[in-house]
């Protein structure tokens, strides 16, 4: 599995040069792995941690987050339907 910091995703919201962006995350050779783990903080109303794990071949996002029954994730994650003919 790959793991990403946090501070990669503020990288990539405030669009930080890919140069950058590929120093920090390039050492975890992301793109062999199926499965990256992602810590994600909520900066909000309730600002906590929660955890993500992503796997890839399987197109599925595991988020692990102990006060989703208080602000669901519903509006955070978009998700797209494709059709395989």
């Amino acid at each position: 599995c790959a793991i990403f910091s946090t501070q990669d995703l503020l990288h990539i919201r405030y669009n930080v040069s890919d140069d950058i962006i590929w120093r920090n995350t390039s050492w975890t050779s992301y793109w062999e792995k199926e499965v990256w783990m992602l810590p994600i903080h909520r900066p909000s109303d309730i600002r906590h941690w929660v955890f993500c794990a992503i796997h890839l071949t399987r197109k599925e996002l595991h988020l692990f987050d102990s006060l989703s029954e208080w602000k669901p994730w519903k509006n955070d994650v978009k998700v797209s339907l494709s059709l395989h003919v």
